[in-house]
């Protein structure tokens, strides 16, 4: 027997928003917003939230005095992009005011060892100087990182300690502290400057992961100093800036857009690291507000290195093309995780995209047994949001189902399908009568933290589909100009053949592309047992004297390495690389960043030669990351002020020349080039860029000085 119940179990929510008229507020006609942020304002009402958070895009030079009259708090801002915390009796401003473009709500999350990471990569050359012109050696100096994480230990000895020299975290944002001071211009959390204060304060608050470690881990990798050398990190010399944000997107633009801030106060480049992602966040196709504010801040220098994500091993996606006039369906198992039945574990989202014009219809159906219940068939056509339940036999199946017709920001037909924890088997069935629609199996958390796949299957029955592992990427390493990283085993010794054995891709690192096609992930660096530091402060099993790979006692207090895998761990690896490249060219661009790092990529027989073939692979990008190749690209792309700085060697061959000779500058600008004859007259000048041939067969034999701004070479002619 069918039985499907359209209950008001959400009654609370439904007489909340009556009460202060919230449906008006964001209607389902509005263009401004898309229906996850409509669900998910309705709920946080009904929860009792006094103020809301939402990205806005506002128009330029917009009037703040009518949204702080009104109660709102601004926060951080990237381009047209504002963070916004709106009180709910104002939150129909957003609706009304015309210089709001579009908004959404902040989404709210949960919350190799370093030295074979370093060889794998080849910064351990960038750190010696070997390979480099003139010996020169980049360890991150001046450069600032920034960790957005949590689990953070300020005080460990592999960035804040170990002698004077060592204090490098310049200072340290925690939203869960409530004891203030906040930042200027921010209203919540604790920032804490000084090395003392940082040292007395420990490490951040317990947040979603407790006293975790996550963010020391990373903060090592990037740039870490080890113990005597060993295990140290990409950068070294680099300043860091901690934040342990919130529990949202606009919480973490704030951390980004301060982090900013605080490096153009200090006249320094930044590069910030993003060692988290999730699905369920507004669009996967790059041009969520979130993706905007990113692409924003990256044109104002900021680089941003994000993990590709951990599902290559779960085959997590779906997709069919429907074609013809005839609706057509796709069907497959809904698997839960293994771990679905833990306590942190509330059920699964059902996350489904389609193509822009293309409406698409998806239902549930439930099976135990012989028994089989079908829900009703929703369809994006029209824009809403239903909650169900269904009675099953002596189960109850619930869900919330969120449909758009176009969201705002890419047009696409959207659905997300919530269903509650149950262990009865579960199908997803989706029709359409054209276009593609891709659909995404996560685990929902306690925490909100919807970022662990599961699987998609056919289980061999006729009709069903098994899932894939591709278009695996999520936010914000959708984002067009952040770099999204994979991960893959370093190269290893064989003891056996006596030969460096190339490391493969990690089974873990997830797959690209974005459903518009492009390409992600773009680089793939070591997130294989890398070895790092661990938060003292922490209840992590890692931190353990049965765990740790490498112990530091000061002042009677331990301080340990231990090893984690992850692209949270390959991320930072990128991160501290890009810091030495800013740190060689801190002129350059995020876009020309972003082509230099792809451009000198390293491939051997595991990446295929993708560089070679201008190709890119949905698991590599364009390959395995080299820092030498890379900072000598950056050097050789250098601005003449920085020439000069460096004070670069003149590349001067064949010298003795009895015929031609070739001038290489080290410079990517264009300088002029002086030849004089030792008594300082001048026998030739002539333009450069890098580099130029000298014809000097008529020249008389003698000894000559080449001048290229304050460098000299002497030359002699034969």
């Amino acid at each position: 027997m069918h039985f499907v119940y359209r209950t008001n179990y959400m009654k609370r929510i439904i007489l909340t928003l009556l009460a202060v008229s919230l449906l008006a507020t964001v209607s389902a006609q509005s263009a401004k917003c898309g229906i996850d942020t409509k669900a998910l304002v309705r709920e946080e009402m009904a929860a009792g939230a006094q103020s809301i958070s939402f990205l806005v895009k506002m128009v330029p030079n917009y009037n703040r005095d009518v949204f702080e009259k009104a109660g709102v708090i601004i926060g951080g801002q990237a381009g047209q992009i504002v963070t916004m915390r709106v009180p709910v009796e104002s939150l129909g401003l957003l609706e009304s005011n015309k210089e709001v473009i579009q908004y959404s709500i902040s989404h709210h999350i949960a919350a190799i060892d370093c030295d074979r990471a370093r060889a794998d990569t080849r910064a351990d050359s960038v750190q010696n100087g070997l390979g480099l012109p003139d010996g020169l050696k980049f360890d991150g100096a001046g450069v600032y990182i920034g960790i957005t994480d949590w689990g953070f230990d300020y005080s460990h000895p592999n960035y804040n300690g170990q002698g004077a020299s060592n204090w490098r975290l310049d200072r340290a944002w925690d939203h869960f502290k409530l004891s203030g001071p906040a930042p200027a211009g921010f209203t919540y959390g604790t920032e804490t400057v000084t090395p003392y204060d940082l040292s007395d304060a420990h490490g951040d608050t317990s947040n979603l992961y407790g006293y975790g470690t996550h963010g020391t881990h990373v903060a090592g990798i990037a740039s870490g100093k080890g113990k005597a050398g060993q295990y140290r990190g990409m950068a070294p010399g680099a300043r860091l800036l901690f934040s342990s944000f919130g529990l949202g997107e606009a919480e973490w633009m704030d951390a980004a857009t301060w982090m900013y801030r605080v490096a153009k106060e200090q006249g320094k480049r930044i590069v910030i690291n993003s060692s988290w992602g999730m699905y369920s966040f507004s669009t996967l196709d790059g041009t969520s507000l979130l993706s905007e504010a990113i692409n924003s801040l990256s044109d104002s220098g900021v680089v941003f290195c994000t993990s590709a994500g951990n599902n290559g091993d779960a085959n997590f996606h779906v997709s069919k093309t429907f074609v013809d006039t005839v609706a057509d369906t796709l069907r497959t198992l809904v698997i839960a995780a293994s771990d679905i039945y833990a306590i942190d574990e509330t059920g699964q989202a059902l996350i489904m995209w389609g193509e822009a014009g293309n409406d698409f219809q998806a239902t549930v159906r439930i099976k135990n047994g012989s028994n089989i219940w079908t829900g009703t068939f929703y369809s994006t056509a029209v824009d809403t949001v239903i909650y169900d339940t269904m009675l099953c036999g002596d189960d109850t199946v619930s869900w919330r189902v969120m449909m758009e017709h176009s969201n705002p920001q890419d047009g696409r037909p959207h659905m997300q399908l919530d269903l509650n924890k149950t262990r009865l088997e579960k199908q997803l069935f989706i029709t359409a009568e054209n276009g593609t629609v891709h659909a995404w199996n996560v685990a929902n958390k306690q925490n909100h933290a919807g970022n662990e796949g599961c699987y998609f299957l056919s289980e061999g029955r006729t009709g069903f589909t098994d899932g894939d592992n591709y278009y695996g990427i999520g936010e914000p390493a959708c984002a067009a100009k952040c770099i999204s990283v994979a991960a893959h085993s370093a190269d290893s010794w064989n003891t056996s053949t006596h030969v460096w054995r190339p490391g493969d891709h990690a089974s873990f690192t997830s797959y690209g592309p974005l459903i518009d096609g492009s390409q992600k992930p773009e680089i793939s660096a070591p997130g294989v047992g890398v070895v790092s530091s661990i938060s003292v402060w922490s209840t992590d099993s890692r931190n353990s004297a049965s765990e740790s790979l490498m112990d530091l006692t000061i002042d009677g207090r331990t301080y340990r390495w231990a090893s984690m895998s992850g692209t949270s761990m390959s991320c930072p690896v990128v991160t501290g690389i890009t810091a030495l490249i800013l740190q060689a060219n801190p002129d350059i661009s995020v876009d020309a960043l972003r082509r230099l790092i792809t451009s000198t990529a390293r491939n051997d027989e595991k990446t295929g030669p993708l560089v070679a073939n201008d190709s890119a692979d949905l698991r590599w990008g364009w390959g395995k990351i080299d820092a030498l190749r890379a900072v000598n690209a950056a050097i050789e792309s250098v601005s003449i002020q920085q020439a000069e700085k460096y004070r670069l060697p003149l590349h001067v061959y064949p010298n003795p020349a009895t015929g031609k000779l070739t001038l290489n500058t080290g410079c990517g600008e264009q300088m002029t080039a002086e030849i004089l004859s030792v008594d300082g007259r001048t026998v030739m000048q002539m333009p450069v860029t890098k580099e130029a041939t000298i014809d000097v067969s008529c020249w008389p034999k003698g000894v000559y000085i080449l001048r290229v701004g304050s460098r000299t070479e002497k030359i002699i002619v034969r």
